[in-house]
């Protein structure tokens, strides 16, 4: 990413996430936009995301809570090519976090953020009360 006051902001802000999985999230949308489209791309898609996800007075990240912002985005800049790169990011978000990832029909990428979150809590839940 060229540095520059927009790139400087947007590296300010990406610093302030909401919660870690936040913070990862950004980490593999980063990582596999990089890989797919090179980082000049990656940087300007990230930028462009960044700002739309965040709210006018939110001075934190939360792509977990705004997975359909971040994928609108998206479809705004790739058009009907994001669908693979979502795909992508999705499995390498379930290999970061130890889950398997399974396909589902008819799942948005909305739905796979949503499900990872809730199979995190529970997970978190079943380790707790194995400590006990």
């Amino acid at each position: 990413m060229e540095n520059g006051p927009s790139s400087e902001k947007v590296e300010k802000i990406a610093l302030r996430f909401l919660t870690r999985f936040d913070e990862i999230l950004m980490e593999v949308i980063k990582d596999v936009l990089e890989k797919v489209l090179g980082e000049t791309a990656a940087g300007f898609i990230t930028e462009f995301v960044i700002f739309k996800v965040l709210k006018k007075n939110e001075t934190y990240i939360t792509f977990g809570e705004d997975a359909k912002t971040f994928s609108d985005a998206l479809k705004n800049i790739l058009g009907s090519g994001c669908a693979p790169i979502e795909k992508l990011i999705i499995e390498q978000l379930f290999l970061r976090f130890g889950l398997e990832f399974k396909e589902k029909r008819n799942y948005t990428f909305s739905d796979y953020i949503k499900e990872l979150k809730t199979r995190l809590e529970l997970k978190r839940l079943l380790e707790e009360q194995g400590q006990s």
